[in-house]
């Protein structure tokens, strides 16, 4: 890193904020033209032998899993300002500056890998039925997740906007569906029938812990989750193309390998979606006439938590620890920096944790606050 870089960074952290550049990762799924950088459904293919990027991660350390893998794919970049050298990733910005960035706390807990990764998900089509492998399986077997340190909690909030054709995610599996009728069922094409549905409603939300099956639909959707890209799908084919085996279950040899790492027990709760739907909590000890917050992802999902702000002129904001930050909607200003809708960034654990006004300019601020287990 130059001297140059050094000071940009030190210039970034002495206003509050760590700014990211937009960072897109190829999917095998169709984007729904929602993101508002392509031309339509289907637009983000660079060429005609795809794949698509139907997904925008924002404050990422984790390198996104693909058989035909990239160096830096999935890291976020840092928004520095000048013309000089490559943008450093946020990676790098916690290696150099992670004791400024998170505090000293958080910084001795987890280094330079940030213990939340926050995605948009644009969904022209229907993910396939897939399933994350959870905290112990990815320690007990750490030669089938390569580079992964975590398993994959993961919680969604449906986003107002175009829902697309299939707004609905199964998750879980039918009372009584055992590892052998589920790995019948994949070989006959058939799995998505042994699964549950519940729709995606804007303004409300879901909590998918690891281990679960699940498929979710075509809803513009906020995620939340663990720092992993671990995944395993329940399906042979996506769309009219089948998938390879390394597609598919990656780091094991077959499905039926795989069947072993689903949490049984919870996938076939009677009561599974009645659990995990997430419905917005205001926060009462935040609220103000200049503006309020809903808990969008509760302090209860343990692994992270997350709020909806909305600010109507002037809004006084202080958190336990540093949180990422997405505006939706709405223009204004946060410790100096002018906010827009896409602006995501991060407020470090010095501004975070003392008093911090957001300020709306001629119309409501609506952003989102993603806070890590710090």
């Amino acid at each position: 890193m130059s001297g140059t870089t050094v000071e940009r960074l030190d210039r970034m952290l002495d206003r509050g904020l760590v700014l990211f550049m937009p960072t897109y990762v190829r999917r095998l799924y169709r984007d729904g033209g929602r993101l508002g950088i392509y031309p339509g459904p289907g637009g983000s293919t660079l060429s005609r032998a795809r794949p698509w990027r139907p997904e925008r991660w924002i404050a990422s350390t984790v390198r996104a899993t693909s058989t035909a893998p990239r160096s830096t794919e999935g890291l976020s970049r840092l928004a520095l300002t000048g013309d000089d050298s490559a943008p450093i990733t946020f990676r790098q910005a916690l290696q150099w500056r992670g004791q400024r960035i998170l505090g000293e706390a958080g910084f001795r807990r987890y280094g330079s890998d940030f213990p939340l990764l926050v995605k948009i998900l644009d969904p022209g089509e229907p993910i396939v039925l897939h399933f994350h492998a959870r905290d112990k399986d990815v320690r007990r077997h750490p030669q089938r997740f390569p580079g992964q340190h975590a398993g994959k909690d993961e919680a969604y909030y449906f986003l107002p906007a175009a829902r697309g054709s299939v707004p609905y995610t199964h998750v879980g599996l039918h009372p009584g569906v055992t590892r052998r009728i589920l790995a019948e069922a994949i070989a006959s094409c058939t799995a998505l029938d042994l699964s549950p549905v519940i729709h995606q409603r804007p303004g409300e939300g879901l909590f998918v812990p690891a281990g679960i099956p699940h498929r979710p639909g075509t809803a513009l959707t906020l995620e939340i989750q663990q720092p992993s890209d671990v995944f395993t799908l329940l399906e042979h084919r996506w769309g009219d193309r089948p998938l390879s085996p390394a597609e598919m279950h990656p780091g094991f040899a077959s499905i039926e390998d795989a069947l072993t790492m689903i949490d049984y027990r919870a996938a076939t709760d009677p009561r599974l979606l009645e659990r995990l739907r997430l419905l917005p909590e205001p926060v009462e000890e935040t609220r103000s006439r200049g503006g309020e917050e809903f808990w969008i992802f509760p302090p209860r999902l343990r692994k992270f938590s997350g709020k909806r702000l909305v600010v109507r002129t002037r809004f006084e904001s202080q958190e336990a620890g540093p949180y990422v930050l997405l505006v939706w909607r709405g223009r204004g200003r946060l410790l100096g920096h002018r906010l827009q809708p896409g602006t995501e960034a991060l407020v470090t654990a010095e501004f975070a944790t003392r008093p911090h006004v957001f300020t709306a300019d001629d119309g409501p601020l609506e952003a989102f606050k993603l806070l890590p287990p710090i």
